[in-house]
């Protein structure tokens, strides 16, 4: 006698959801709703590089992050960054050699997707920055006392036969030197992206972004006003995760021209 037993494939996901540059859940620049496992911890590492005709410089940050999945939907992310300014002004090239502020981030993720639902996720994100040292001549974008944001991020996973969509996007209003009426700065921050997984078992990822930067008063090198467009491909396991991307920037500052960045990140779960 024999049985017909029918097989159903693995509901569909993406196999990895690592950190970003930030610190948090997502894709280079946008925070995604969702959070890291409870008692997961994950190590990134990143370097991104830009540089620029007018004025004429380049810049490379290399962030060090940490992240820790908490209970109820929450995570917390820790970033650091040391940065590497060099400025052509005259014949005698002037460099900046910086340690960045310390960023410590929090995710609630306080209406998640529901399984099989297209209704978006949402989460909280609220991020405390702590400047390391004095940027006296202004050149990095950086707190002098303290800085803070908060907004919220959304997003959703459509899946359709053998295939997946992750949509994203987050809004957020930060602040920095708030107490100080000269250093005093408030202005706003977007972000969207999508990433499109592109191989048989959803490893191999394409991914794009765009970003917004408004109503900031005080520019620097690495800060101002900006619109930016990112693309990227993403290589990730259950663990680990490899991402190369590169962005265009439209510099909205006067005297600014527009200038590129190629960006690089990797993370490993523990």
């Amino acid at each position: 006698m024999f049985f017909r037993t029918d097989v159903f494939a693995d509901e569909l996901e993406l196999v990895n959801r690592p950190i970003n540059t930030n610190g948090l859940t997502g894709l280079i620049f946008t925070t995604a709703p969702y959070t890291l496992p409870s008692g997961t911890v994950e190590i990134g590492a990143a370097v991104l590089y830009e540089s620029s005709v007018t004025p004429d410089y380049s810049v490379m940050e290399f962030p060090l992050i940490v992240a820790v999945g908490l209970g109820k939907n929450m995570e917390i992310g820790v970033k650091g960054s040391y940065y590497n300014l060099k400025e052509n002004p005259t014949t005698t090239a002037v460099n900046l050699r910086a340690t960045g502020d310390i960023q410590v981030s929090y995710k609630w993720n306080f209406l998640p997707q529901a399984e099989y639902s297209r209704v978006p996720g949402l989460s909280l994100l609220i991020t405390g920055i702590l400047p390391v040292e004095n940027d006296i001549n202004k050149k990095i974008d950086s707190a002098m006392h303290w800085g803070l944001r908060a907004g919220l991020s959304t997003g959703t996973e459509l899946t359709w036969k053998e295939h997946i969509l992750g949509i994203y996007a987050d809004a957020q209003v930060a602040g920095q030197d708030l107490t100080d009426s000269h250093l005093k700065d408030v202005y706003g921050i977007f972000n969207a992206g999508l990433i499109y997984p592109i191989s048989k078992y959803q490893n191999l990822q394409i991914l794009s972004e765009y970003s917004i930067v408004f109503g900031k008063n005080r520019v620097s090198v690495t800060g101002g006003d900006y619109t930016a467009l990112t693309f990227g491909i993403r290589l990730v396991s259950e663990r680990f995760n490899l991402t190369m991307g590169s962005q265009y920037l439209h510099k909205q500052a006067e005297g600014f021209d527009n200038s590129s960045r190629i960006i690089g990140l990797m993370s490993m779960k523990f």
